[in-house]
């Protein structure tokens, strides 16, 4: 298996890998997604690299003048084939058996970021009590279940508590996340004989960037608080 770095340190490593990943890409170009033209450009970096390495390595010709051009020649050779090794690397069309064989990274994909709900919360009370409501809440497409939909991980329930109820959510506050039905909503003292509207949409553990998602409101309930 190829390091995560899959260009060995080595100069006999680099040299092994460079003449495999040449012969593989002069072979079949496009099974690796690259071309007759790019697979010449790498065969001439491979032939520099492997004389310089052969004439640095061996005893009658090491020299401190063939040891440094040995150097320079892997310098431009990885400066050239680096960049069509990354290029197979991450091309998806690319079979992870020849990616392997050519000796690149295989490369982790990427997991599809999850799509905000396309559903709401129905809220229901289920009982009232003296500063006190009881709600359960099911998703709109599937009512008689308590799945949530693809990718939620809760419910967030935001209220607005006047003299008289709204319709629009963006009067409410945020007050809890709920991952369970029923749940209960609290009051204070200064609460009693106002009315209470509820909203409530499904919200997701993240999407692109890592950013949540959030689902549409669902319709108003509002309620009489005791």
């Amino acid at each position: 298996m190829p390091n995560q770095d899959y260009i060995p340190t080595p100069d006999a490593d680099f040299d092994a890998w460079l003449t495999n990943f040449s012969t593989l890409a002069t072979a079949a170009p496009a099974t690796y997604g690259l071309t007759a033209p790019n697979a010449v450009v790498i065969a001439a970096q491979q032939a520099a690299f492997n004389a310089a390495f052969l004439t640095a390595t061996t005893p009658a010709t090491r020299t401190s003048p063939t040891i440094a051009a040995k150097d320079a020649a892997r310098a431009t050779a990885e400066a050239v084939v680096r960049p069509f090794a990354v290029e197979v690397s991450m091309n998806a069309a690319v079979a992870d058996l020849d990616k392997a064989a050519i000796g690149v990274t295989i490369r982790k994909v990427v997991p599809t970021p999850i799509p905000p709900p396309l559903t709401f919360p129905t809220l229901t009370l289920v009982a009232a009590q003296p500063l006190q409501h009881a709600l359960s809440y099911r998703d709109s497409a599937t009512p008689t279940t308590k799945s949530k939909p693809f990718g939620a991980i809760g419910m967030q329930l935001f209220r607005y508590i006047g003299v008289a109820p709204t319709a629009d959510p963006a009067l409410a506050r945020f007050f809890d996340q709920w991952t369970k039905s029923p749940n209960v909503s609290t009051f204070d003292a200064g609460d009693m004989g106002k009315w209470c509207t509820y909203f409530a949409r499904w919200v997701t553990r993240g999407g692109p960037n890592g950013t949540v998602q959030y689902g549409p409101w669902s319709a108003p309930l509002s309620l009489g608080v005791m």
